[in-house]
């Protein structure tokens, strides 16, 4: 046995590494529940096997998977997610505003149509932003990126603009503003939207 004589070497005839810097205690804990589910010299009921798998495995990968690629994904897309916050609370704001003056204000029904069109525009976002895996890093990746922010944040700044251009009575922002809005509602068409600001 090893433990009473020298200390393993590798092939070069250093020192191993003890066991304890090559797996870190996640790994020792997988591998600690994988011995209890298919150890079968202790009395461990299967319940209790495949309950503690199963919060191992739970706690372990998917959890941090989808943390990694939200740390990423927030660090490469800081400016949208600020812009995407303010244009949000803007747009509630105006929105209660909006409600306010017409006598029509209900919080329940405030907080569930804002709570919707943040799931439904956290949604879209995320279904269309899956389209671009099969595109790599090319141009048409940075195309399609830039116009799903663009699309993502027109939603709730068209609301919030078409209130704003009602609480006003028509006089700001301009006409042509809400025209240009109402057209690229219609067809869809982001250049020709930016093409009227020129």
């Amino acid at each position: 046995m090893w433990l009473h004589t020298d200390p393993p070497q590798n092939c070069q005839g250093r020192l191993a590494p003890p066991i304890y810097l090559i797996f870190n205690s996640k790994t020792m804990s997988f591998i600690t529940a994988l011995i209890l589910f298919f150890s079968f010299e202790q009395p461990i009921s299967w319940r209790d096997r495949l309950h503690y798998l199963w919060q191992l495995l739970w706690q372990s990968t998917p959890l941090i998977v989808l943390y990694k690629y939200l740390c990423a994904w927030h660090e490469h897309h800081q400016s949208f997610l600020g812009a995407l916050l303010c244009v949000c609370l803007l747009q509630m704001c105006v929105g209660a505003i909006y409600h306010l003056r017409r006598g029509s204000f209900q919080i329940d029904r405030f907080l569930m149509k804002n709570s919707l069109m943040l799931l439904q525009i956290g949604a879209v976002y995320l279904l269309l932003a899956s389209l671009e895996v099969p595109l790599g890093d090319s141009l048409v990746t940075e195309v399609f990126e830039s116009s799903l922010q663009a699309m993502t944040l027109l939603y709730p700044v068209s609301k919030a603009v078409k209130h704003i251009f009602i609480l006003s009575k028509g006089k700001y922002p301009p006409q042509w503003i809400i025209a240009a809005l109402y057209q690229y509602e219609k067809n869809g068409k982001l250049k020709d939207f930016f093409q009227k600001f020129n």
